[in-house]
């Protein structure tokens, strides 16, 4: 464990959010999106070094001092943004690199990937796509080795076909990148260095490359706009609602319901449909909430009634029957 590294990629101006906060702080489920992939980045490194460019500021005061900063001052492509990492890791070992806007990929698949690493130059996450349009394709040789990674630019018909497709996550050989990574060159249409061409750097000098692929392509995948944004949200919404339904919690129709990560529960808990639990909220057993009700950082005792209502910031004792059409927040009785 202590030579394994993170990097995670968080620079990036996000154009297409059309925001302006930057594209990794976006919240999803209650957490910046970026603090998802650091948690389990740090699950899988001994230490995590963060690349921050656009709204760096932000960035640091939204994460706080846990994290190792680095600045990339001009967003020159994925590839310069590591190269400002290298000062700060070692000589050897191994280096995970990951992207701040995949916060779906979780502690089981970077451990699948670190498997399949083994002694690899690198190892590429990757994932099949039915609609690979916009992606680099990954290509291997007749012995289905890796060859390199084309982008969808670059790509030729034939190349176009090719269903597996770069998730921008990779494990490196740290010696190895130490290497290559200087070579790379921004002779190209949009004057970056990538990322990828330390991949095609690595085969020609006859250094093996693999692949780890997802068993589920969505997990991968960046968010490079809301309505992505929104599609990972329902991915988790329904991780957090299975999660409580496993501990006992009924959810008359999953689907309806909105609950931020870090919600806690009680068991025999009934929660209705359009019902929405934000922030730091603790539900107690043998509740009924909804159906359509509000509550945000509200603690709520056991056997409560919460039925078409708001709680904002209240404490709500055990046994207590409100609503419908309340509103419940801090220092004030039912409006």
């Amino acid at each position: 464990m202590g030579q394994r590294w993170a990097v995670v990629l968080a620079a990036g101006e996000g154009k297409r959010m059309h925001s302006q906060l930057p594209k990794v702080l976006h919240p999803l489920c209650g957490r910046p999106m970026l603090d998802y992939i650091l948690h389990s980045a740090a699950a899988a490194a001994c230490e995590v070094i963060v690349v921050i460019g656009r709204g760096a500021a932000q960035v640091k005061a939204a994460m706080g001092p846990r994290w190792r900063y680095v600045l990339q001052e001009r967003q020159l492509g994925t590839g310069d943004a590591l190269m400002q990492a290298l000062p700060l890791l070692p000589e050897e070992g191994q280096l995970l690199v990951l992207c701040g806007d995949t916060p779906l990929l979780g502690e089981a698949q970077l451990k699948g990937l670190l498997e399949a690493h083994g002694s690899n130059a690198a190892t590429i996450m990757t994932a099949v796509l039915p609609d690979p349009t916009g992606y680099g394709r990954i290509i291997k040789d007749s012995a289905g080795r890796v060859s390199r990674i084309v982008e969808e630019r670059d790509a030729s018909p034939s190349q176009k076909q090719v269903s597996e497709v770069n998730a921008g996550t990779y494990c490196f050989d740290l010696a190895l990148l130490r290497r290559f990574l200087p070579r790379i060159s921004a002779d190209n249409s949009q004057g970056e260095f990538y990322l990828t061409d330390v991949i095609s750097l690595l085969t020609e000098n006859g250094h093996q490359v693999g692949t780890y692929q997802l068993g589920d392509y969505r997990i991968g995948l960046g968010i490079n706009n809301r309505a992505q944004l929104a599609e990972a949200a329902a991915v988790l919404r329904g991780r957090i609602n299975r999660q409580l339904m496993l501990q006992g919690v009924t959810m008359i129709d999953p689907d309806s319901v909105y609950i931020d990560y870090g919600v806690r529960i009680g068991a025999d808990t009934v929660i209705w449909p359009q019902t929405v639990i934000e922030g730091d909220t603790e539900i107690g057993k043998s509740c009924t909430i909804g159906p359509g009700s509000h509550l945000k950082n509200a603690r709520l005792g056991d056997h409560v009634v919460l039925r078409q209502s708001v709680v904002e910031n209240c404490v709500l004792e055990d046994g207590a029957v409100i609503g419908p059409f309340a509103i419940l927040r801090q220092n004030s009785g039912p409006a």
